[in-house]
């Protein structure tokens, strides 16, 4: 959650989406809580409690200093690194739960995962070496566009293999795909050549993160059961049965992917 300006500073409107952003912020987190979902989804839990303290912080910093100030500035951009690397976490740990059944595509895609994001890091410390705002705003950047990329790139992987995806993970997902993208767009096109709009692109980011949270509330409405239970591979005459070209080939992907992970691990 990102606090623009001081509440003295904005209108009825943005003060009216900002106190329903944090209390359906707070309402996921007692979602979370109630339904013991945290046990599928910690970092997702540490995620949202992040965006609340983070909402507490910043209000009570604009309260005493004001929008605009040097406090302001550092405690928010402060609090803005904790919250990019818990929601990292946060995408990582729900594409485990839609494809860790399959071991060795979950190796690869683990693998690639770490890869990225090493090379954001390396790129943001490179990029911001002597300002640590600049490393933050870039790490967010980079980040962003990773984590929407990684999403499509899973939605595209399990429509094209017939990979069934939990509904509660595929709600989580599109939340992030949704937030993920319009923050991308904010701080590479909006941010740097539409400056005028600042307010209006405020607006809709509180709107998208208002969006984000519908569909994460809904996915934490939806049952759990069958999320924790993961599925087995069906036996290989199913498979022949069932869909021979698709199953097949994922099957035979899986299994190559997690000889090869195998024997890596012997030569380590």
């Amino acid at each position: 959650m990102v606090l623009c300006a001081g509440m003295s500073e904005i209108g009825t409107l943005e003060r009216g989406l900002w106190g329903l952003s944090f209390s359906l912020n707070l309402a996921l987190v007692l979602l979370l809580l109630y339904r013991r979902s945290y046990r599928s989804y910690p970092c997702f839990l540490l995620y949202a409690l992040l965006n609340l303290a983070q909402a507490v912080v910043l209000f009570a910093t604009l309260q005493r200093w004001g929008f605009g100030s040097a406090a302001m500035f550092k405690i928010g951009w402060g609090t803005q690194g904790m919250i990019i690397l818990a929601r990292a976490a946060s995408v990582a740990e729900v594409c485990r739960h839609a494809l860790g059944k399959y071991r060795g595509i979950w190796g690869l895609g683990w693998r690639v995962s770490v890869a990225v994001a090493a090379l954001v890091l390396t790129y943001s410390w490179a990029v911001g070496v002597h300002s640590w705002l600049l490393f933050v705003v870039t790490a967010d950047r980079s980040i962003e566009l990773a984590i929407a990329v990684a999403i499509l790139a899973l939605l595209l992987f399990a429509h094209y293999y017939q990979v069934v995806i939990e509904p509660a993970a595929r709600f989580l997902l599109l939340g992030f795909f949704l937030y993920s993208c319009f923050q991308v767009l904010n701080d590479t096109i909006l941010e740097r050549w539409l400056r005028q709009y600042t307010s209006f692109f405020n607006l809709l980011g509180t709107l998208t993160y208002l969006a984000s949270l519908l569909l994460w509330g809904w996915a934490l409405r939806l049952d759990q059961r069958k999320a924790e239970s993961p599925p087995q591979l069906l036996p290989e005459d199913h498979y022949r049965l069932l869909s021979p070209a698709i199953n097949a080939r994922l099957k035979a992907l899986d299994v190559q992917l997690g000889h090869f992970w195998r024997a890596e691990g012997r030569k380590t």
